[in-house]
């Protein structure tokens, strides 16, 4: 049997003599080339009189479906290509499908790159760039990009196929006529039969717009979407692209930590996640506990890293570890809660095949009464192909591409540590070596001073922020917050003000802000105006940024200013109505609790006859 049968569709000879030229000159692999006439045309039997080929044809033009499920009917290969004769195949195209067919049990299809088309299959490079590549880097380099991933969507371009599998799918549906979504049919039954799809990176090939399929009719494509499309609507009663983005399957996770000296917290951490993830890497940057052994009785990888003071580096490092699909980070003081886990663990089990990345909430701190006090969120999950990098010696952020998905996951932090001045003398050590800091350094940098209560020092570095360039919007935001409150200890009411006004330069107001100005008008009993930025603050509506967020300006807090500056005003019905929504938020605190009883004793007097 032969082992490999390409099946050319031949709808303009030209084109089709012009691929088959490209295929013969750069397949090295035994094959049969199976030319399928769309429309018996003459010229297309003239361009194929002396090549090597098996010709057979449609009596009229009929397009993909019905094209390749007749060349594939008369196909002995068991590894079926389906090619359109306006692509042009490059040097080292089909080994890399085939060997993706032979190493990966469960492939149904594979698809190389190309440029000018949809989707994963879109290069980032012009193929032209691929082509000129020796065979060791073209492998370095689609290695670096992705390399053979799992994908819910291929186009019929250029399509690599078990031909077992092919046959047990049925084919192509010949229902949708000429072209448009009989690849997405045909991609969605081989998911929903277990088989799986695969972009291989390695292989790539031209893409050039063909002429119209009809001369006198060049909107005829056009027109025949809407009408395919509609016919799979009507088929999967739902639309058929959003079916396979959407479309779940299950995947491995490999989880990467950095870790030094956290004998005290590694065993909860990995506890929270054993079992859900497939494999646990844990760099190690020079421990002298009991970290590594904890590390080794979950089965972990441990390797050792030298500490360079770059968390980024090491970070990096820990990700290069990485073997599975998908990379989780966490930090040893992190952990997930029981309910957290189970949809972690869910999400693992039934991942959308186009999610690249996660985003999770990250809850930094919470209350007595167990409510989160402080929270952003963080992109926690990515897919290990993405390539996705880490920047930044200190407080870095991971750079991440793709489809991002918004997880209702969070991940919670149980700090065992005390604050440390770690950070700052990284920060420290890079000016005295006369580096020079990035906005994000320098807002982090304030933030390590303004955090070791050096307020005159991280005004002034919150300052130089706000004169750069190019900041995240809620960088500003935090850095005028944070200013204010520097001034404010500074004993400059007026300049504290005034920064925390300069928000809403940037964006609408945030609670925070509203809230901060609130205290300052407290602070000089100006009780009127204090009302306003704290009743403002309780109205707003919470922003989804990601950024750093204080819940108890969103929910209680502002309600409970409120309860005291009317009191102090002599407004106690207001003031008892303002604890009361505080006590919503906060039904056990002692001080809601107080408050309630005073005012009603106060409310009870007033209304009691002289």
């Amino acid at each position: 049997m032969t082992a490999v049968s390409i099946v050319l569709l031949a709808q303009h000879a030209a084109l089709a003599s012009e691929c088959a030229d490209t295929i013969h000159r750069h397949t090295s692999v035994p094959y049969e080339l199976i030319v399928v006439n769309d429309g018996n045309q003459e010229a297309v039997a003239r361009a194929f009189e002396a090549k090597k080929a098996v010709l057979t044809a449609t009596p009229e033009i009929a397009g993909v479906a019905v094209g390749f499920n007749l060349g594939a009917s008369v196909a002995s290969g068991e590894r079926i290509i389906f090619i359109r004769d306006h692509v042009r195949v490059v040097s080292n195209w089909l080994p890399p499908l085939l060997a993706c067919l032979e190493d990966c049990p469960d492939a149904a299809l594979a698809g190389p790159l190309s440029y000018g088309v949809s989707g994963v299959q879109q290069a980032k490079v012009p193929i032209e760039a691929i082509e000129s590549m020796p065979d060791d880097i073209r492998k370095q380099w689609a290695a670096a990009s992705g390399g053979t991933q799992r994908v819910s969507r291929l186009l019929s371009f250029l399509l690599a196929a078990d031909r077992e599998a092919f046959a047990s799918l049925g084919g192509f549906d010949e229902g949708y006529r000429y072209e448009a979504y009989e690849d997405d049919d045909l991609c969605l039954r081989a998911l929903q039969a277990g088989r799986e799809l695969y972009v291989v990176r390695e292989s790539a090939a031209h893409y050039l717009t063909p002429p119209p399929l009809f001369a006198d009719n060049p909107n005829f494509l056009h027109h025949q979407s809407i009408v395919n499309r509609e016919y799979a609507q009507a088929k999967w009663g739902e639309d058929i692209t959003a079916l396979l983005l959407q479309y779940p399957r299950p995947v491995t996770v490999s989880l990467c930590m950095i870790v030094k000296n956290e004998e005290e917290t590694l065993a909860r951490c990995l506890s929270s996640v054993a079992g859900i993830v497939h494999e646990i890497n844990i760099i190690d940057t020079g421990s002298t506990d009991r970290t590594k052994a904890i590390a080794e009785s979950f089965q972990a990888r441990v390797f050792d890293f030298e500490w360079v003071n770059d968390f980024a580096a090491a970070r990096n490092f820990a990700f290069a570890q990485a073997t599975c699909e998908y990379i989780l980070w966490l930090d040893a003081d992190d952990i997930l809660l029981p309910d957290d886990a189970s949809k972690l663990q869910a999400l693992i089990r039934a991942l959308p095949y186009q999610t690249d990345v996660v985003s999770m909430d990250y809850h930094l701190a919470k209350d007595e009464y167990g409510n989160v006090t402080s929270s952003l969120r963080r992109n926690r999950l990515v897919r290990r192909g993405r390539g996705c990098r880490w920047i930044g010696a200190v407080h870095e952020y991971l750079e991440v591409s793709g489809s991002i998905m918004a997880g209702d996951i969070a991940v919670t932090h149980d700090r065992v540590h005390t604050q440390s001045d770690r950070n700052l003398k990284i920060y420290e050590a890079k000016l005295r070596a006369e580096a020079e800091l990035g906005p994000r350094d320098t807002y982090y940098y304030a933030n390590e001073l303004f955090d070791h209560r050096l307020w005159e020092r991280a005004a002034e570095q919150y300052e130089k922020l706000l004169r750069c360039q190019e900041v995240w919007v809620e960088d500003r935001i935090g850095a005028c917050g944070r200013a204010a409150e520097c001034y404010d200890h500074m004993n400059d009411p007026e300049r504290a003000k005034r920064k925390a006004l300069q928000t809403f330069v940037y964006a609408a107001p945030r609670a925070e802000n509203c809230c901060r100005l609130g205290s300052f008008f407290m602070k000089e009993r100006r009780y009127a105006e204090a009302v306003f930025w704290y009743k403002l603050a309780s109205e707003l509506p919470r922003p989804d940024t990601g950024a750093h967020t204080i819940h108890a300006c969103w929910t209680w807090l502002p309600h409970l200013q409120l309860c005291v500056c009317y009191d102090r005003m002599g407004e106690h019905r207001l003031a008892y109505e303002a604890n009361e929504r505080a006590a919503a938020f906060r039904p056990e605190d002692e001080r809601i609790r107080a408050n309630r009883v005073y005012l009603l004793n106060r409310l009870e007097t007033a209304e009691r006859p002289s």
